[in-house]
């Protein structure tokens, strides 16, 4: 294993606790190193459950049942501490999110899930501001993670890119899997499926493993604000310490 699965990693650890501050949104600017249109979608996107309809809808069900549940019961703790608390580890519009990506707008035989933030906000009728830091919530709850994309252009200046929609990946954290596969009253996972499982999980490590902190931080985890710009720094120092640890090992081979 290469030292950028290291930095990735240790730049992921930060931002797994961060607590992420509100800014205003200015436009659509297209971020540096997204991925290109197609270029990233099939290692991303899985079909819903068995990638039927219905199989989706009550696969979903189970989910967002789940969901709700852990939404309970971290509401419920949270008030032992601080009893004017309102909202558990998700919070009620996370919870509207996620029903509308499984409800409204993933497609289940492929799991392609693509819509704007400002679509989802439409739809639920929530702020956009609202909804972003929902999905914020939801991936650090590993509900789902995404990628930013971009689209190449021609205008009259020449080849250019624009920024376009995330790409996005449902998925469910190991406590909850366990209440969705009770409540949709399966056994354990069968040998092919858990092989399966873990292979998808498998290759998306592969593809996080390759990239380097800073790249990570960009395409896989961004974050607004102060706070982006400091784990942005850190991503920096952390990949030219790498770069530099790996110049020295070089230099001694003989």
């Amino acid at each position: 294993m290469g030292g950028s699965v290291s930095a990735g990693r240790a730049i992921g650890d930060v931002i797994a606790g961060a607590e992420f501050t509100k800014t205003r949104r200015t436009g659509q600017p297209v971020w540096r190193n997204s991925y290109y249109e197609g270029q990233i979608e099939k290692r991303l996107w899985r079909p819903v459950a068995d990638g039927t309809r219905r199989g989706g809808r009550r696969y979903a069900g189970a989910v967002l049942k789940s969901a709700k549940e852990l939404e309970r019961k971290t509401l419920r703790a949270r008030q032992k501490m601080s009893p004017g608390c309102r909202n558990g580890a998700l919070g009620s519009i996370a919870i509207e999110v996620l029903e509308a990506l499984y409800l409204n707008f993933v497609d289940y035989k492929s799991g392609q899930l693509e819509p704007a933030v400002a679509t989802i906000a439409e739809k639920i009728g929530r702020s956009y501001s609202a909804v972003h830091a929902a999905l914020k919530r939801l991936r650090n709850a590993q509900f789902l993670h995404w990628i930013r994309r971009s689209r190449p252009i021609d205008n009259a200046v020449g080849p250019q890119v624009e920024q376009i929609t995330n790409a996005y990946a449902l998925d469910v954290p190991p406590e909850v899997a366990q209440m969705v596969r009770q409540l949709m009253g399966r056994s354990p996972l069968p040998d092919d499926a858990r092989w399966e499982r873990e292979r998808q999980a498998a290759e998306w490590d592969a593809m996080v493993a390759t990239l380097s902190a800073e790249k990570y931080l960009q395409d896989i985890c961004p974050v607004d604000g102060r706070m982006g710009e400091t784990l942005k720094s850190i991503a920096t120092l952390l990949d030219r310490r790498e770069s530099f640890s790996r110049r020295e090992t070089g230099s001694r081979v003989i």
